[in-house]
């Protein structure tokens, strides 16, 4: 009867934690490593390329705006000035009180929309009124060009008068607000009142308007 023997248990290959790599699996490591950086280098070369294409662009267009703004400033226009106004009226449009109002314009933009689109119709109907209405003139025998020419010569009476001057509107603006105010303030007066009031320099003044108007109407008349 033969006896059995235990055989001792051979240790992995390397140092007992990692298995290490062969010939073979460094090669093939490097050669990965060298394949990216390769990439990365390719990268670069088209990159630098699109930067020195960029550059010769950059000052092409630099030269192009230093040419507007010579021209600008030869025209007269302060470009300076013109950038600050536009930063103020930024400003001015985006400050809360101009925010409201467009907010509330673009609110009723849906109704001037349908506004606008219903003004053809209503013109149309205030010139078939006006053409009704001269229509029924006429049949009662009102002479509509007759007219038309008494009403455009008496507005051009009216503006040749002077009566639209500020001097006229001003002495019409004062006469009626004395009427409004003696209105409720007259009360009967006697001779020896009316004998006193004539020491009144503003009845003193009042009267020599009116002398003074009276010549000057009578001498049209």
């Amino acid at each position: 009867m033969t006896t059995l023997t235990p055989t001792k248990a051979t240790a992995p290959p390397g140092n007992g934690s990692h298995p290490t790599l062969s010939s073979d699996g460094k090669t093939e490591t490097l050669a990965l490593i060298l394949a990216k950086l390769e990439r990365m280098e390719q990268r670069l070369d088209r990159y630098d390329a699109l930067v020195q294409q960029a550059l010769p662009m950059a000052a092409v267009m630099t030269d192009t705006v230093d040419g507007w703004m010579h021209e600008l400033k030869r025209s007269g226009i302060d470009i300076d000035e013109r950038t600050k106004e536009a930063l103020r009226l930024l400003a001015e449009l985006t400050a809360p009180q101009s925010m409201e109002a467009l907010r509330l314009l673009v609110a009723m933009l849906p109704t001037l929309g349908a506004l606008v689109q219903q003004a053809p119709g209503a013109i149309a109907t205030l010139v078939d009124t006006g053409d009704d209405l001269v229509m029924r003139l006429r049949e009662a025998g009102v002479d509509i060009e007759h007219l038309g020419h008494r009403g455009l010569h008496a507005a051009k009476a009216l503006i040749d008068s002077n009566v639209l001057e500020d001097s006229a509107v001003a002495v019409i603006s004062n006469a009626a607000q004395s009427l409004a105010d003696s209105a409720c303030a007259a009360r009967p007066v006697s001779a020896f009142g009316l004998l006193r009031a004539l020491g009144d320099p503003d009845v003193q003044r009042a009267l020599g308007f009116f002398l003074a108007f009276a010549k000057s109407f009578g001498s049209r008349c």
